[in-house]
């Protein structure tokens, strides 16, 4: 992993986590960048090889809190692949209603309810 600023606390589990992925066997070489941001910049990124890998650290990370950003433009996303955000010194907790996801209802026959 490249560290390219100051990381923030408790990231050494963070340096492992990557560093347990690496171990895991790819079928092939895809070679993707994960880039780490905090405050809306680019702290360190690393590459990994594969769908396992990066899987392994995807679901580490968001379980402990970290927002997963997958669409953006090469700005916002500083040139990787897959982009990782600090949560802060409190993670945030998931939404019971993700409603940015269900559509409201839509009553089709108003009155017919009775």
């Amino acid at each position: 992993m490249e560290l390219l600023k100051e990381p923030p606390p408790a990231f050494e589990s963070v340096a492992r986590l990557f560093a347990m992925a690496r171990q895991l066997p790819t079928s092939r070489r895809m070679n993707l960048r994960i880039g780490l941001a905090c405050d809306g910049k680019l702290f360190a990124h690393d590459n990994l090889d594969g769908y396992r890998q990066v899987n392994f650290v995807a679901d580490h990370l968001r379980d402990l809190g970290w927002r997963e950003h997958l669409l953006g433009g090469e700005d916002e996303m500083f040139g990787c692949d897959m982009l990782f955000s600090w949560p802060g010194e409190h993670a945030r907790v998931a939404e019971d209603d993700p409603s940015f996801i269900r559509k409201p209802a839509v009553d089709l026959w108003p009155g017919s309810h009775g």
